[in-house]
């Protein structure tokens, strides 16, 4: 008997950064992925700012006590996309996370758009077509979970 895996990933979200500070805030694009198999539950999350993003991982086992760790894998792509070309910037990280994460996925990355190589010289997003993908492995099981994000900013830098 083959146990059943569901995987669920939130679609891509498409949103325009605009230039008033006020207003980016409301429209700051997010998207968050699960995947679940019985009691666990693996999280993927991708959180994007004016100037940076939040890319995590994490995992959750009902019935576990919240001080057992798991292996987790947490790999993150960003791509931007302008008049065909592309910017890339990948990184990863495994560690053990602990069960019961509050707040939400808590293993992976926060970046500014500097970081990623991709700012205009105030630090926003410089402007182009932006994918963003964080993909959590929960190593003893295999199972995965992908969030992807998509967005556009047009503001000139």
């Amino acid at each position: 008997m083959t146990k059943a895996r569901g995987i669920f990933v939130l679609g891509a979200v498409v949103a325009t950064l605009t230039t008033a500070p006020a207003a980016s805030a409301v429209l700051d694009p997010g998207t968050f992925a699960t995947a679940r198999d019985g009691r666990l539950l693996v999280v993927s999350s991708v959180l994007v700012a004016n100037r940076n993003v939040e890319m995590m991982g994490g995992w959750n086992k009902e019935g576990a006590p919240c001080d057992r760790t798991r292996r987790l894998n947490v790999r993150i792509l960003i791509d931007r996309v302008r008049g065909g070309n592309t910017t890339r910037f990948t990184e990863h990280v495994s560690a053990p996370v602990q069960n019961c994460p509050e707040g939400g996925p808590n293993l992976g990355f926060e970046l500014s758009a500097t970081d990623a190589g991709m700012a205009c010289p105030n630090g926003r997003w410089r402007p182009g077509q932006y994918t963003f993908v964080t993909n959590t492995r929960h190593r003893a099981s295999g199972l995965r979970a992908i969030a992807s994000l998509f967005f556009r900013t047009r503001d000139a830098c």
